[in-house]
């Protein structure tokens, strides 16, 4: 056998060796990797983790988890979403499991501020604010100075619209502790969005976020509702279209839907649906949107030559609606999808 012939199987001997011997990723390794202060990475292990089995909700608790502590709220947020869009449609209870889990650590370990942290900000993520704000008053005591106690009562007590001045001046003062952060700046207008409505002040702190490198469905979808509560629907529309845009793998061409009618769409994440409507000049466009198996929609009218005229999100209750008439003829198109497009279920379209 030459030299290179014994190189070559010794290196593949070893190469064999180290891969059988490598520990692999786990949930207990990504959590040790988080008690220790190391969330980066605690962030690649719960990736590797996520990737063996996407379905599985402990692997994205994790790694939410350590964003959090990391003070990436919008990547964290975006986590919960992919739980929504890969792990609730196989394990229907994933959201029992995560408060299972943090009450577990808690019973061992009272004040451990990592679970104390996930499990407050996993009971905000899911719109349970009279708990969250519980958890966060001991969270404030014991941690005065840190900005995720602060800036996460204020948006709960905003959000679940108790104590709103308290919850405003919460905000405020997270925003002095860390005013550059793109992550706090889009707390703040999601908080002057959908729990004390202020659409300059939404419009103002989104611009910031998307200024410090946010630029995601949510932050733009902020822009589009405050844009068109101040009256500037053009504007609104393009950044509808882009949070569509930015949330989306594939999109599936259908057909028109006559006037009086309503079709079902079937949808898994990533996608929305594109529907033409060839109408004459002043022929009215008016669309309803609705669910049963999930409640938000979002959805942009698109002209004939392709730009954006009317975008609409939460315009009846939390799905899309608009009326619009129409110009100029030619075949105008229509975005539409479950917001951040993480639903596996089925939408309801209505043509008036």
């Amino acid at each position: 056998m030459s030299r290179n012939a014994i190189f070559t199987v010794f290196f593949a001997i070893l190469a064999f060796s180290t891969s059988a011997m490598a520990v692999p990723c786990n949930v207990a390794s990504g959590q040790a990797f988080i008690d220790s202060g190391k969330y980066e990475k605690a962030i690649d292990e719960f990736t590797c983790v996520i990737n063996n089995a996407p379905t599985e909700v402990e692997g994205y608790r994790g790694r939410i988890e350590a964003k959090v502590l990391l003070q990436w709220y919008s990547d964290a947020v975006r986590d919960y979403q992919k739980v929504a869009a890969h792990v609730l449609p196989v394990h229907p209870d994933a959201t029992e499991t995560i408060y299972a889990s943090y009450e577990a650590r808690l019973a061992v370990s009272p004040n451990d501020l990592n679970a104390l942290t996930g499990r407050a900000f996993a009971h905000w993520w899911y719109f349970d604010y009279h708990t969250a704000i519980a958890m966060l008053n001991d969270l404030v005591v014991l941690r005065p100075n840190d900005i995720f106690p602060t800036l996460f009562r204020g948006s709960s007590r905003m959000l679940g619209r108790t104590s709103k001045a308290k919850g405003i001046a919460d905000v405020e003062r997270a925003i002095t502790i860390a005013p550059n952060n793109p992550n706090v700046r889009w707390i703040a207008a999601d908080a002057f969005t959908y729990g004390v409505p202020d659409p300059q002040r939404a419009f103002d702190e989104a611009t910031l976020a998307l200024n410090g490198g946010l630029d995601t469905p949510r932050v733009r979808a902020i822009l589009g509702t405050s844009y068109n509560k101040l009256g500037n629907r053009t504007a609104a529309a393009v950044e509808v279209n882009k949070s569509i845009d930015l949330s989306i793998d594939d999109l599936v061409p259908t057909s028109t839907i006559a006037k009086g009618t309503t079709v079902d769409l079937n949808f898994v994440p990533d996608m929305a649906y594109d529907i033409p409507f060839t109408v004459v000049a002043g022929e009215t466009i008016s669309i309803k949107t609705d669910a049963s198996d999930y409640w938000d929609s979002i959805a942009v009218l698109l002209a004939p030559d392709g730009t954006p005229i009317i975008g609409s999100d939460d315009d009846n209750r939390y799905f899309a609606e608009f009326s619009y008439v129409a110009p100029v003829g030619g075949t105008y198109h229509m975005k539409v999808t479950f917001f951040e497009a993480v639903a596996t279920g089925t939408m309801h379209v209505t043509r008036n």
